[in-house]
Parts: structure tokens; sequence; C-alpha cells
């Protein structure tokens, strides 16, 4: 379990709280449910506590622990009429608005002591990801299915279902498993 942001990095900033603050506490509460309703399940976490780990590093845990699902938790940036949850897997973007979300969730590489140097070699063009797609093609299935499951109980809970939509996260590029990044609201 990824909880977005951390240390130096805030995230978005809400009316009383920024989304690092936000994603560590739902990330901690999602790890406490696993463990609890399904004790055989190891969870591990890329950060349990406010310090900043570049994104690169949190896909290397994952992979380092051989997880078999990756979930990154955010908290949505928009107007104070926007609302909704929405879960995203790796892939295209096809809207403004997807783009924009990946831009910003990718825009904290800036932070990073190299200042994002080693992600100038991850090729993101549409061809590669198409590419990418293709050879992770389980992944992508499960990672589709899990996305879609999730959005179905985000609805049952009441909330508003924004959908299951693809873009280009860092987060995700380099994870070897299934994974989705969730944009769980606004602030």
């Amino acid at each position: 379990i990824d909880a977005g942001h951390g240390g130096k990095d805030p995230g978005c900033h809400g009316g009383f709280s920024n989304e690092k603050e936000v994603c560590l506490s739902m990330a901690l509460k999602l790890g406490a449910l696993i463990k609890d309703k399904h004790p055989g399940i190891k969870v591990v976490y890329t950060r349990d506590k406010d310090v900043f780990i570049e994104l690169l590093e949190r896909a290397n845990i994952a992979n380092r622990v051989k997880a078999d699902l990756f979930i990154c938790i955010h908290a949505n940036a928009g107007s104070n009429v926007a609302y909704g949850c929405e879960t995203y897997v790796l892939g295209l973007h096809r809207t403004e608005a997807q783009q924009k979300v990946m831009e910003r969730e990718n825009a904290i590489i800036e932070l990073e002591d190299d200042k994002g140097a080693k992600y100038k070699s991850f090729d993101m063009s549409p061809e590669a990801m198409i590419a990418m797609q293709l050879q992770g093609t389980v992944y992508r299935e499960y990672s589709i299915r899990f996305a879609e499951q999730l959005q179905k109980e985000f609805k049952k809970m009441g909330r508003f279902d924004r959908g299951v939509k693809e873009a280009g996260f860092y987060v995700l590029y380099k994870t070897a498993m299934p994974g989705v990044l969730i944009e769980t609201g606004f602030l």
C-alpha cells in the first residue's frame, strides 16, 4: 500500500488538510482492515510515517517484496464543486483532465535529489506505452479488474463513480505486478 506524497511533498491542499496526511491516514486504515479481515495477507507499506519516498523507490519497495498488488492512494485536486473518486491503471490518458492528474502526480519528481533525472530514460510516448501494455497484458487485465471492483465498492458506499481511467503514472510504470492509483476524492 502506497500512501501518496509525504515529507517535503505535501500533495494538494484542502481547506484544512494536506494530501500527504489524508493519504497516509487512509493507507494505514486500509492496511489495518486488511490485516484484521484477512490475517493471511502480508501488508507492506511504502511509508508508514510522514517521509518523502521517491516514486521509483515506491515501485522498488513493492518489487523487492514481490507484492501481488500495488495500491497507490491519493486525493484529487479540483474546484470546490468537483467530487467523486476514480481509479487509474497504467496506460494512455485520453482526456485533458486525465493528463492534468498525471502531470500533477508525476511532478513530484522535481522534489527528488536528482530533480527527476532518472526518469529521463523512461519512454512515456504513446508508442512505448502501447508496447508496455502488450508486454504486461496479464498485469493490466488484473489491474483493470481490480480498479473496476474498487469503483463498484465506492459506488455502493454512496460515492460518485468517476470511473476507471488510464494515465502514465511513474509510480505504476516500474511495478512488476497489477497496480492501481486511486484518487479517493477531492480536497
